[in-house]
Order: C-alpha cells, then structure tokens, then sequence
C-alpha cells in the first residue's frame, strides 16, 4: 500500500465550522486461559473539532466569561456471529456537566441539562507561573444526565442515543454514534466543540 498526501483543505465534510477530523481503529484482542488468541469486535473512532457558531452567529454564544460543558455515553458492542453487524447498545444515562452556567450567561436555547438533581462544586485554579499578579476565578460545575446542544456544527441529544450520518468527502459516508461531546468558551476565545464517535462498518 504507498502512502497518499491530501491537503486538509480539500477535505470535504458534510458540516461546516469543522477544524479537525481524526480516524483511528482498534480490535479487541484476549488471551484465553490456554494461550489461545482471541480476535473481537474491530472497532474505529472519530473526533471531530469545531467552531460553536455560524458565520454571522455571536462567537461565545452569550457567555462573557468561562463557561465548559461535557457528556459521556459509553457503549456496549455485541456482535452478530451470523451476519457479522455490529450492535451500539447504551450502557447508562449520558452523564453531563456545566460548568459556570448561570455565572457566565451562556445562551440557555444553544446549551442545556435536561435533568439537574442539583449536584453542584465549587472549585478554583490558582497558578503563579505567570506571575504572582496571575488572575483566577472560582467555578460552579452542575453535574447531571441528558445534555441537549443545539449549536454548531452538530446538534446532539444525549438522552436519545442515535446513529449520525457523517460525510467525509473521499474518506466516505459513516453511521457513527456519538460517545463523548464537549463544548469550551473562554473569552476572548471563541467556542469550539469536540466530538467523539464510534462506528464499525466500512465507509461507503
């Protein structure tokens, strides 16, 4: 197999905003009692860096201080013996947090927690590397389950774990499901998104 260079720029995908886009699988692998090799279900992951706002769009989403937000779905895979598909099966609530969410004045329609039981912490980051002038500020992160984002470039609702059609230009099309989103704000820069997906099939 030789090697191909592509220009980033030229990687088509089938939503906008995105900076980074990344590939990588794994098999699992066990070793049973008498040596013997086991092979698995192989497995790829996806990630994907973006910008959390269209052209036009307020580039920190009403937030005028740090403001973060983080959910985890974490999957089960099964795998058919007969025909050979791949099941994603939920293991748990898609466990979330916010973290500055009233304190930072974030767009509440854009990011939200559908169930808070009202779990809060206060914490605080002190480092005088840079000088003992160096700023902090304290945080209050709410954790909770079923974060709902309705910003760029992908929309997701952790309470309803569901396949993403995601086009990747020549790479090809994936049905891929989502398992860790965050979403990051600090003024003066601007929101970004990370996503992390899993799949099995080929691209088509």
């Amino acid at each position: 197999m030789s090697c191909t260079c592509n220009l980033v720029a030229l990687l088509s995908i089938s939503y906008s905003g995105i900076f980074s886009a990344a590939i990588n699988g794994s098999t699992a692998v066990e070793v049973a009692e008498d040596g013997l090799v086991l092979l698995g279900t192989r497995t790829n992951s996806l990630s994907i860096g973006a910008y959390a706002y269209r052209p036009g769009q307020d580039r920190y989403l009403g937030a005028s201080c740090p403001f973060s937000a983080q959910a985890n779905i974490p999957w089960i895979t099964k795998e058919d013996c007969a025909t050979g598909t791949v099941y994603y099966i939920p293991k748990s609530g898609a466990k979330a947090s916010l973290t500055n969410r009233a304190e930072s004045g974030i767009n509440s329609t854009i990011i939200s927690m559908q169930c808070s039981p009202g779990i809060v912490d206060t914490s605080f980051d002190a480092n005088a590397s840079s000088g003992p002038a160096s700023s902090y500020i304290f945080s209050n992160r709410e954790d909770g389950y079923n974060l709902v984002y309705n910003g760029n470039p992908i929309p997701v609702q952790t309470a309803r774990p569901m396949g993403y059609e995601i086009s990747l230009g020549f790479v090809g099309t994936i049905t891929a499901f989502l398992q860790s989103f965050s979403l990051t704000v600090t003024p003066p820069d601007v929101a970004r998104v990370q996503y992390s997906f899993v799949f099995s099939e080929p691209a088509t």
